[in-house]
């Protein structure tokens, strides 16, 4: 095979934040060669979301890692589709995208991909079986987030953002409980910076996989996202569902199972014995920084590159 790997920066529409982009910086510091910035901003506007164009040749020289979304896949692979040999990163390949997926990988032969879903991965193994296919464990940047202060001491009780905050009823919580929530304190949590100052002020959230509180998306597939690492690395409570993925990486539970009929009881008992897990989040923060950081992610890309016959 050997061609060159070069990573194509993800595309940052209107300065907007791209969790995809940790990624790339991560392959970036590692030394990673990079394939220069000459897309512009109007051809994805106009061309890379309406057109499905051929493959037409291939480099024999170079291929292109591209950081990919299932929903957006010819925008976040374009233009390099064309005319290089394609490696993906893929995150959120659900079950809806599965077909289009794979069809899409076969005609514009390509020969080895990374799936974030160890479920989704061993699916595309089976559909695509001339195709490399890896599992490759979602990831954080993990300097960005802080330890904040002991439990005991942290401002908000309770911090409610995302998708489950339908999922648990936080209205029977009493008004002795301070919450935060993305509910109606929206603008408190409309940047990244304003997350991370909230989760490392935060005594308990609730973090539980798509596969539970959005179904209809996941249709069985239970994977990994960030959210978790986010908490780990925050020292805050997590109440709800860890993934396996996460078990099989730490080997343990760092989640507190929810009793969703009995919330409010739940996060109450919490709170009376606080001090009770502190020394359970400082290990879920150790382990964090340990297995969670994109860096340690992009060695093992390299490291399977490298023995598919790629240079680096």
């Amino acid at each position: 095979m050997n061609k060159i790997v070069k990573a194509v920066k993800p595309f940052i529409y209107k300065n907007n934040s791209n969790f995809k982009l940790a990624a790339y910086k991560a392959w970036v510091e590692a030394g990673g060669k990079i394939a220069g910035e000459r897309y512009y901003e109007f051809l994805y506007k106009s061309l890379s979301y309406h057109l499905h164009l051929p493959t037409l040749y291939q480099s024999k020289k170079q291929a292109r890692l591209r950081f990919v979304e299932a929903a957006s896949l010819p925008f976040d692979t374009f233009p390099d589709y064309l005319c290089y040999e394609v490696v993906p990163l893929f995150w959120d390949c659900w079950p809806r995208y599965f077909g289009d997926v794979s069809a899409w990988m076969k005609g514009h032969r390509v020969r080895t991909a990374f799936f974030t879903s160890s479920q989704t991965a061993e699916h595309m193994r089976n559909v695509c079986p001339d195709i490399q296919i890896f599992y490759l464990p979602e990831a954080i940047e993990t300097e960005l987030y802080k330890e904040g202060r002991p439990l005991s001491e942290r401002k908000f009780d309770y911090m409610e953002f995302g998708r489950c905050c339908d999922y648990v009823n936080s209205s029977t919580l009493p008004d002795s409980v301070r919450m935060l929530s993305s509910r109606n304190e929206r603008e408190a949590l409309a940047t990244r910076e304003m997350l991370v100052e909230a989760l490392s002020d935060s005594k308990i959230t609730v973090c539980l996989p798509r596969s539970v509180n959005q179904p209809e998306i996941a249709e069985g597939i239970e994977t990994l996202t960030q959210r978790y690492w986010e908490c780990m690395l925050s020292r805050v409570i997590m109440i709800g569902k860890a993934p396996k993925e996460l078990i099989d990486i730490l080997g343990y539970d760092p989640v507190v199972k929810l009793d969703r009929k009995h919330f409010a009881k739940q996060v109450e008992d919490i709170l009376e014995h606080i001090s009770e897990y502190q020394e359970w989040v400082d290990n879920n923060r150790k382990m964090a920084l340990r297995f969670g950081d994109w860096r340690l992610r992009i060695e093992d890309v390299k490291s399977k590159l490298i023995s598919l016959g790629y240079k680096l």
